[in-house]
């Protein structure tokens, strides 16, 4: 093999690396904002094994060539969300630590850049790790919470949980719901969403009694109807995007129900048939509301961190 050929060869293997590095910031970004399941670990630890393998043989044929270079002084602080938040994934934790501290200890930089890099990001462990885990024990709640039922609308675009809190008050029983299409679904791993939940129920003090939650569809129609004859002056709140949709100037402030048509009302995106979700004879959820009201838009997110 020529030098030139060998030359090109490493720089495809850094760009394998720096690939890598990608993934592993994906995965960072997602352990932010989502929780990791793993239904099969064997396959999944198998899986992120072999593309740790290549990765990793891939950066140490190139590593000297400067993209490996960086990518092996920057993943160990790119990982360190993975670490944190899904401590206990060992499956997920353990290929990934062992690639990024092979790749610092062994790729081409220099002992000097490696020792100071290397001190910072042991601190960065070290005090981060202490940090956090002070904060989850600082806010760690001493309630006991129970998740008593949990499934789907009929169009499965949302789920529930219906959870009972036990606590010196008398606890409470609470609903809440979560889109259900906000997941991201990969081979052998799921990240589910969090940070939507929206609590459409709440009873204190909580009682055992008729906990059958029930969901039902009704027209879209036959909402309007239904609201219009509570209030015939109903005002909803509608984002600026949504008065562009309906031709209306973002200025305007004061939005009533009796004045958008059914065709609007599909062109803003309530569907015609909507998830209704009932609870001890209350309407606690209706999708049309939460679709106009934007319950679940991605700017009401939570960070869940401590979750």
């Amino acid at each position: 093999m020529s030098e030139t050929t060998k030359l090109w060869s490493k720089r495809a293997c850094a760009l394998v690396g720096g690939a890598y590095c990608a993934l592993i910031c994906w995965f960072s970004y997602l352990s932010i904002f989502y929780e990791v399941s793993i239904p099969n670990q064997i396959l999944f630890c198998v899986a992120l094994s072999a593309i740790s393998f290549v990765a990793l043989a891939a950066m140490l044929y190139s590593r000297f060539q400067v993209l490996t270079k960086l990518v092996g002084i920057l993943l160990l602080p790119v990982a360190f969300p993975i670490i944190m938040l899904c401590f206990g994934e060992w499956t997920l934790i353990i290929p990934i630590s062992i690639t990024v501290l092979l790749v610092f200890f062994l790729s081409g930089s220099k002992e000097t850049w490696k020792t100071i890099f290397g001190v910072i990001y042991l601190l960065l462990y070290i005090l981060g790790s202490l940090g956090y885990f002070m904060v989850i024990s600082f806010f760690a709640s001493s309630v006991e919470q129970t998740v008593l039922e949990t499934g789907t609308s009929p169009s499965g675009d949302y789920r529930y949980e219906l959870i009972q809190t036990d606590d010196s008050s008398g606890g409470n029983i609470k609903i809440h719901v979560e889109p259900n299409d906000k997941d991201i679904s990969l081979p052998f791993i799921t990240f589910v969403a969090v940070g939507y939940d929206r609590t459409v129920f709440m009873e204190r003090p909580a009682t055992t009694d008729d906990l059958e939650v029930t969901w039902t569809t009704q027209s879209r129609t036959e909402i309007t109807k239904e609201f219009l004859a509570i209030s015939s002056n109903l005002q909803i709140e509608l984002s600026d995007d949504q008065k562009e949709i309906l031709g209306l100037s973002a200025d305007t402030e004061a939005v009533y129900l009796k004045d958008i048509s059914d065709a609007q009302l599909a062109k803003l995106g309530v569907p015609e048939e909507n998830d209704v979700l009932t609870f001890r004879g209350e309407v606690c959820f209706r999708s049309y509301i939460a679709i106009l009201e934007d319950y679940f838009d991605i700017s009401n997110r939570e960070l869940q961190i401590l979750e």
